[in-house]
């Protein structure tokens, strides 16, 4: 009988290898936690038409039918307002700094209280699109203080106010300002939370957070924040109304059944076939053998936008490579960078503007801190700008090297100075686009760039190897020569034959004593000193 009992726990131990967790209510102690988020998008900036403030209100209303409005500002305004659906409004006091606009297109707003209100006709395709909206409003009124895209209010208090940005570009992480508050409407949401333990062997936490299904035909946004210092993996589950915004600052891993926004761009489903149950997704986060399930996260809510914020399980310190880029002053902004190298071991990147040899191949590395399974970063193509010479360009022929499928957040190429090896500029920026994808989706284009300064290579000219002459040559110099040698032949002829002598030498008479006559010698020595002329007289 313990025989049998031993075997069942075995086999029980065995097959249930991740431990059972008890959920329960999240406090504070937790490391998660969801809020209600009633400001979806917006800007502020310091922008006024004519000393005029300008502010748009765009109501996203899914749960109330009437609104209060207080208008409090002290300075001279403008207040837009437009709502996605029929709704009425109430105006607590008469304000002469306030000028309330009412956009009527598909819906429009019904006023009650001081009349100041004026209505814009408005195309439903510019009512239901912030963007165009935004757009129009800076086009009709010269400029746009703030922009505020408010979820369900019950009420709006408006003050008025300048941001200091030079001009209102829509965040979609976006906290409104002094100049307007609000108080949402009455919304449930219900946490629960469990930390699972690690077992030693797994490398990587794997985090579930699943959105339990309330209301299946309202469209509801969660907005995740995570912050954690280990290789994670984020498993976002929910119904097929639910869309998943991922903010993270370090390495990004996710799946999800849900589309999902990052950077800005929504996407495709990653993982349709996630599992809808929490003994499924246990499973589904031990597939890998590196990996293992850290926490589980059930939530459940009317809200139509939560925002969750969560953080690691562990208090380890970030490991990362040393030339890792991974951590970025926005989450919303990688950072793309580049190094230049000038061996092919990539060992010991040139800092500062890079001194090259025109005849020599150079290696560079791209590396962008937006990394998640899934993406890739592509070099679309580079170029060399010179500075001086109005900026001449010259395009780059780069030869790539392969990336990793999976994670390919650094791309490594090689390019040679050809185009400028006869150029007398020395001063030149590599400048190179790059484009993260996630299939099929462009999801970030940027470009990078670098100093170079090159310098011209002294060429040597090659060792001709001797094969010989040809019959052809070697006859025509033979031909050559002999010519050669018969007209020196017979120009020497020539001139033996004219300037030879014809004169014959007499025999030089014996000189007299010296007693003889000095005027007898004197005759005797001048006709010696003449032979011509002794020929004469003879």
């Amino acid at each position: 009988m313990r025989v049998t009992i031993l075997i069942v726990v075995l086999i029980a131990a065995h097959t249930s290898a991740v431990p059972p967790c008890e959920l329960k209510e999240v406090k504070d102690e937790n490391p998660i936690k969801v809020t209600p988020s009633w400001v979806s998008q917006g800007c502020w900036s310091a922008d006024t038409s004519e000393g005029r403030e300008i502010h748009l209100i765009n109501l996203n209303l899914d749960m109330i039918s009437w609104f209060t409005m207080d208008l409090k500002n002290t300075v001279p305004a403008s207040i837009i307002l437009n709502s996605n659906k029929n709704v009425s409004l109430t105006l607590f006091n008469e304000n002469i700094y306030a000028k309330v606009y009412l956009i009527r297109s598909d819906s429009w707003i019904t006023v009650t209280g001081p009349d100041n209100t004026v209505d814009l006709d408005l195309s439903a395709v510019i009512q239901s699109d912030s963007n165009s909206l935004l757009g129009w409003a800076k086009s009709k009124f010269g400029a746009v203080t703030s922009f505020t895209e408010l979820i369900d209010p019950q009420s709006i208090t408006f003050n008025a106010g300048r941001g200091h940005s030079q001009d209102c570009e829509l965040q979609t992480n976006f906290t409104q300002g002094k100049y307007l508050d609000y108080l949402p409407v009455n919304t449930s949401v219900e946490v629960k939370f469990c930390r699972i333990p690690m077992p030693l062997k797994a490398k990587e936490e794997v985090h579930i957070i699943r959105h339990l299904p309330v209301d299946t035909m309202t469209p509801r946004l969660i907005e995740v924040n995570f912050t954690h210092h280990n290789p994670s993996t984020l498993i976002l589950q929910g119904p097929n109304t639910t869309t998943w915004k991922i903010i993270c600052r370090i390495d990004c891993k996710f799946k999800s059944n849900n589309p999902f926004i990052i950077m800005g761009y929504q996407l495709l489903p990653n993982s349709p076939n996630l599992p809808a149950s929490y003994e499924g997704l246990l499973k589904f986060a031990e597939a890998d053998s590196n990996t293992a399930p850290a926490s589980y996260t059930e939530i459940s809510t009317d809200s139509k936008r939560l925002k969750v914020y969560m953080k690691s399980m562990t208090n380890t310190a970030p490991q990362l490579p040393s030339t890792s880029l991974q951590t970025t002053t926005s989450p919303n902004k990688p950072k793309t960078t580049m190094h230049l190298y000038l061996s092919p071991d990539y060992r010991s990147p040139s800092e500062g503007i890079v001194e090259v040899l025109s005849n020599k191949t150079i290696y560079a590395e791209v590396s962008t801190s937006l990394s998640m399974e899934g993406a890739k970063l592509d070099i679309e193509n580079c170029s060399l700008h010179a500075r001086a010479l109005g900026m001449e360009v010259k395009s780059l022929d780069i030869k790539k090297e392969t990336c990793n499928p999976k994670t390919c957040s650094s791309r490594r190429f090689s390019f040679t100075l050809k185009p400028v090896q006869e150029h007398h500029s020395q001063r030149w920026d590599l400048q190179c686009f790059t484009a993260v994808t996630f299939v099929p989706h462009l999801i970030l284009r940027e470009g990078v760039e670098r100093g170079l300064k090159v310098i011209k290579a002294i060429s040597t000219l090659p060792t001709r190897e001797f094969h010989g002459l040809e019959l052809g040559a070697v006859l025509g110099i033979a031909f050559a020569s002999f010519l050669i040698g018969a007209c020196l032949t017979g120009a020497l002829w020539f001139i033996h034959t004219h300037t030879g002598s014809t004169v014959k030498r007499q025999p030089v008479p014996a000189i007299p004593p010296v007693s003889e006559n000095s005027s007898a010698n004197h005759s005797i020595g001048s006709t010696q000193s003449t032979p011509c002329s002794s020929s004469s007289m003879a």
